[in-house]
C-alpha cells in the first residue's frame, strides 16, 4: 500500500505494517473518531445579513477617523495600494478592498 505523508512523499506500507496498526487499539480508535468526523453533515454557511455588514464598516470607519493614528496608517496604506501593484497582489485582496472603500477624508458622500 502506498500512502502519501503530509509532506508529498511516497512512503510504501506493507501488509504486515497495515495489520501491526490494525492490531493498535489506539490506532483503531483514532481511525473510528476520524471516520465518524468525516460522516458528520458539514453546517451549512451562515446568511450574510448586509445591513449588519454595513453598519459595522461604517463604525469601523468612524473609529479610524476618530483615533489620528489609525487614520495616519489607514490613509498610508491606501497610498501604497494605489501606488505598488506588487505589494498589492501580495495582500489578501478583501483587505485591499475594504481598506480602499475607506472614505478618510471625512467628507460624507
Amino acid at each position: 500500500m502506498t500512502i502519501i505523508n503530509g509532506m508529498g512523499a511516497f512512503m510504501a506500507y506493507s501488509k504486515e505494517d497495515w495489520n501491526a496498526a490494525m492490531d493498535s487499539e489506539v490506532f483503531r480508535e483514532y481511525l473510528k473518531a476520524e471516520l465518524q468526523k468525516e460522516a458528520m453533515p458539514k453546517p451549512e454557511p451562515q446568511p450574510i445579513d448586509k445591513a449588519q455588514v454595513l453598519e459595522e464598516f461604517v463604525e469601523f470607519e468612524k473609529k479610524v477617523l476618530s483615533t489620528p493614528k489609525m487614520k495616519m496608517a489607514f490613509m498610508a496604506l491606501q497610498q501604497k495600494f494605489r501606488t505598488d501593484p506588487e505589494y498589492t497582489a501580495k495582500v489578501d485582496p478583501s483587505f485591499v478592498e475594504g481598506v480602499m472603500l475607506l472614505n478618510l477624508s471625512g467628507e460624507q458622500e
